[in-house]
């Protein structure tokens, strides 16, 4: 009997290509489908779909129940989260309460590894729904009884992240400038999302990760000024930085929030930026090898991916099938 994986958010960004990393290593996959706005599946005899919503409690499961019976379940990986809500009681529902309903699940079916993609937003001072609801399914879990590995991700840099295409639609907006939140000074550590996929679909048969929290980054701190000027270099573009207000971003901001079915950047993504990243990836390097693909062949890969299209990446679009 082959081992099994759940994915929740399975056919999002992160989530597909942990999906592709699954079958990679050898695993077949019980991929948890919501309505996405650039849903991407994975077609391999090996993956079967399940449409879940993980706000929903362990019993009313019924169709997650009956894909995973008489199957050897090795760990969920749980990736799903809402994202780029202002509405406390909607991420409070999906973040905190479907880690919840996910860790039940895992005890109604006997599986005790549970590996959970949190946010680097719950190191930082300024939070928001987000980040606290994020922090508040990251303790539920490390409470738990559960064989849990934690993942604390920066930006996930990768074609389809919708921070880096906000970023390109925000630097080539204009012909000659950039606007630049305050200073451009606060850093960004990325992790390139291949590498992310990898290092938790790894961990679920590491020893070590067990009851573990990983901060997970790629090889270089870079401020948010270098960042767009690696990003002008690639494009062989010329821009002049015009800082703006940072009362006038998270205004903004707010107002894409209420406006646009994919907002181009919200009040949250403000504070995010206005606050230095810099992760300790140490841990996970010592017990797991865990080594990040160069930060330049990162984003030469995921902007060449992307070339000029970051406003479609940011739009609503048919659902991409991959053939594996």
């Amino acid at each position: 009997m082959s081992k099994t994986l759940i994915i929740t958010g399975s056919n999002g960004y992160l989530g597909h290509y942990t999906v592709m990393e699954a079958l990679k290593q050898g695993y077949e996959v019980v991929a948890c489908y919501y309505p996405h706005f650039a849903s991407v599946r994975i077609e391999h005899p090996m993956v079967s779909y399940v449409e879940t919503d993980i706000t929903d409690t362990a019993a009313e499961q019924k169709a997650l129940s009956a894909a995973v019976e008489n199957k050897e379940v090795t760990a969920i990986i749980h990736a799903a989260a809402l994202l780029g809500s202002s509405d406390f009681a909607a991420n409070e529902k999906v973040n905190s309460t479907g880690v919840l309903n996910m860790m039940e699940f895992a005890r109604l079916h006997g599986i005790k590894r549970f590996v959970y993609v949190s946010s680097v937003v719950v190191l930082k001072q300024i939070k928001g729904p987000y980040g606290i609801t994020k922090l508040r399914g990251q303790e539920l879990l490390t409470a738990s009884d559960l064989d849990y590995t934690v993942f604390i991700p920066a930006l996930i840099m990768g074609p389809e992240s919708l921070g880096l295409n906000r970023v390109l639609k925000n630097v080539f907006r204009f012909p000659v400038f950039v606007p630049l939140i305050g200073k451009g000074q606060e850093t960004q550590h990325p992790v390139y999302v291949k590498d992310f996929a990898r290092a938790m679909v790894a961990s679920v048969s590491i020893e070590k990760t067990r009851r573990k929290v990983y901060q997970i980054a790629g090889d270089r701190v870079i401020a948010f000024r270098e960042f767009i000027a690696l990003i002008l270099q690639h494009y062989k573009k010329h821009r002049i930085f015009v800082p703006v207000p940072v009362f006038l971003a998270k205004g903004l901001g707010m107002l894409f929030q209420k406006t646009q079915k994919v907002p181009l950047f919200t009040a949250e993504h403000v504070k995010g930026i206005l606050q230095d990243s810099n992760l300790d990836i140490k841990l996970l390097q010592d017990d797991t090898g865990y080594v990040p693909t160069p930060f330049e062949q990162a984003l030469k890969e995921s902007l060449s991916h992307i070339g000029n299209n970051w406003n479609a990446m940011l739009k609503a679009r048919e659902e991409r099938v991959i053939k594996m």
